[in-house]
């Protein structure tokens, strides 16, 4: 594994209407906790974007009962574009995020004229896990949202935090590999075909047939579902889609020691967008990151803060 990396800490999502979108994950998600806001500004990892320039704001937001945060991002310059108008189920690319629930049959009667679900809340039990209670909303830019509950969740109010991050692939064994050895040492649900034929409404498809697992890191963070749909065939990341465009477009984990972790990643030759940067600089610390990428060209970004 990478030097001192944990597990998912937040995804990010470029979005076309920053004040609605913000109110809907605030009040209707209840993410009121705020973990950093910041102002429109310029940006130096002109690498990410293949463009001098990119302008943008944003604010990152979780649940008070902590789990994944999430990021929206407005952006400017360049002028944004959908990276999909239609969301589906098994999209290659982050697809969905899955947040915690204490009862999801509850919580879709009181929410279900807040929310736009796909369907009633469903019922399975999967290798490893038990009994599973899901049911499939979308935000109002159309983003996939799933919300579970059960035994292994134990969440006592409304929202339990954001637990884990959808990641379609197009190889379960080569993305499972490639993330166990950089982030995931815990399978926490091995390969499976249980959603098959339960998530045709998300995938706009009849007789879906899936392949999933469920990854965590055992220091802390949150966890990574992987999934590759078989029946349809996820479709792949658009080539001129890029970071900031409408939609979830990162995966961004964790490091308690950033620089060893770069050299790492260089001499394990990573596919890198760009050589490391200071993000911010705050008083007594710098907040570092980088982007690499997974098998399928999914941006993974890398995020640490280094005492000066």
């Amino acid at each position: 594994m990478l030097k001192g990396i944990t597990g998912v800490h937040h995804v990010g999502m470029g979005v076309k209407d920053y004040e609605v979108m913000k109110e809907f994950y605030s009040k209707t998600l209840g993410m009121t906790e705020t973990f950093m806001e910041f102002p429109e500004v310029w940006n130096p990892m002109v690498d990410v974007f293949r463009t001098s320039y990119h302008k943008f704001g944003g604010i990152m937001l979780h649940q008070p009962a902590g789990g994944i945060t999430v990021e929206l991002i407005s952006m400017s310059i360049p002028h944004p574009r959908y990276i999909r108008t239609v969301k589906r189920y098994g999209d290659i690319g982050v697809n969905k995020i899955t947040a915690a629930v204490s009862d999801v049959a509850r919580f879709y009667k009181e929410y279900k004229d807040r929310i736009n679900f796909f369907s009633k809340p469903k019922s399975i039990k999967l290798p490893e896990w038990g009994e599973y209670n899901f049911v499939y909303g979308r935000d109002p830019e159309g983003n996939l949202f799933e919300f579970v509950s059960g035994p292994k969740l134990k969440t006592k109010e409304t929202f339990g935090g954001i637990s884990w991050l959808g990641v379609g692939v197009t190889d379960l064994e080569r993305s499972m590999e490639f993330y166990r050895s950089t982030v995931f040492d815990k399978v926490v649900v091995k390969p499976h075909e249980g959603f098959s034929g339960f998530v045709d409404e998300v995938a706009d498809a009849k007789g879906t047939q899936v392949r999933s697992c469920l990854l965590a890191n055992s220091v802390r963070g949150g966890m990574l579902e992987l999934y590759e749909c078989i029946k349809p065939r996820g479709r792949s990341i658009p080539f001129n889609a890029i970071w900031g465009d409408f939609g979830y477009f990162e995966v961004c984990v964790e490091t308690d020691d950033f620089h060893a972790m770069a050299e790492q990643t260089r001499k394990e030759g990573m596919n890198h967008l760009h050589s490391p940067c200071v993000a911010f600089d705050l008083n007594d610390r710098q907040f570092w990151f980088e982007y690499v990428q997974d098998p399928d060209g999914i941006v993974v970004e890398i995020i640490g803060t280094v005492m000066k």
